[in-house]
């Protein structure tokens, strides 16, 4: 904190108990960016101290604490923005914006694959308590929750957006399969039927490194495809036509656009697009996927009510 200060033009207050920051009557709004075990109980309470928030997904590491912060974000009129920030990159953008057209007609299928390296290896060390053993904390189930809650949720909130439908059936296999240092998944597969008929299919490693990933929307009337930063579209059985969005650097990043969206509804109250009940449904699809691995089941829309 005193290295940060000493880059600014005006020296911030600094705090280092996040409830002596809440309680400061100076604070309007907090972002939460510690480690997930921690968003759950940091975000309720500064909720409940009358605060805006902005909260890194996950919500919680269980489906009932995700649904505590959604009824508290909704009891208490606050604006709570759940930081998925892909929403705003101009890949995402422009995907969204070609479905939404219509030009390849009612969705029917979406396929999407995340192959990449391993987590960052300098990232924040989780100390057990019991032996002192330090771990990196997205290694471990009791901090992280799961694989698919702290990275293919991204993927799970493009596809959620898209589809604009519940899921109603998801089966999901995976595990521990490369590495040997850790609890949460370095490989999975997921498989979602949406309420609305959409079929969506998922594939997820992080022992490919530059791997890279690909989405495939396919509609009634043709199909888009992303990979790489470029995307394919093809309609109308003419050929595909390829569309370059351009890099987030444009305008500013898509972290920066996601703020510059939240301070607005901070300004009129109104709520952000990635408010919880929106996020709850991608959430869905990350807590559905490890129950089905887990508990070796199909998980249905009755497992969410």
């Amino acid at each position: 904190m005193e290295a940060a200060n000493k880059q600014l033009p005006a020296r911030a207050a600094a705090y280092t108990d996040y409830r002596e920051l809440i309680r400061d009557k100076n604070v309007g709004a907090v972002v939460i960016v510690t480690p997930g075990y921690l968003h759950h109980r940091m975000a309720l309470d500064a909720i409940r101290a009358g605060k805006d928030v902005v909260l890194e997904k996950p919500m919680g590491l269980t489906y009932a604490e995700a649904k505590e912060i959604e009824r508290e974000a909704a009891r208490s009129g606050r604006i709570v923005a759940v930081c998925m920030q892909r929403r705003y990159s101009r890949a995402d953008s422009e995907t969204r914006k070609i479905v939404e057209s219509g030009a390849i007609g009612p969705l029917r299928l979406i396929t999407c694959s995340e192959f990449r390296g391993d987590w960052h290896p300098d990232t924040w060390q989780y100390a057990d308590p019991d032996t002192g053993k330090k771990t990196s904390w997205r290694l471990l189930r009791k901090t992280a929750g799961s694989s698919e809650l702290e990275f293919s949720i991204h993927a799970f909130a493009e596809v959620c957006e898209l589809v604009k439908s519940p899921p109603a059936r998801i089966a999901a296999s995976g595990g521990v399969v490369h590495y040997r240092d850790r609890e949460t998944r370095d490989v999975s597969n997921v498989l979602v039927d949406f309420a609305n008929g959409v079929r969506f299919s998922y594939s997820f490693s992080c022992f490919v490194p530059r791997g890279g990933s690909q989405l495939t929307v396919v509609g009634d009337k043709g199909w888009l495809s992303r990979s790489r930063g470029v995307i394919s579209v093809q309609t109308g059985g003419k050929a595909p036509q390829e569309i370059k969005p351009g890099g987030d650097g444009e305008g500013g990043s898509a972290e920066t656009r996601f703020y510059e969206e939240f301070f607005e509804s901070v300004r009129t109250r109104k709520q952000s697009a990635l408010n919880p009940t929106a996020a709850m449904e991608p959430a869905k699809i990350a807590f559905g996927a490890d129950w089905s691995i887990t508990e070796n089941r199909i998980v249905t829309a009755r497992d969410f009510t």
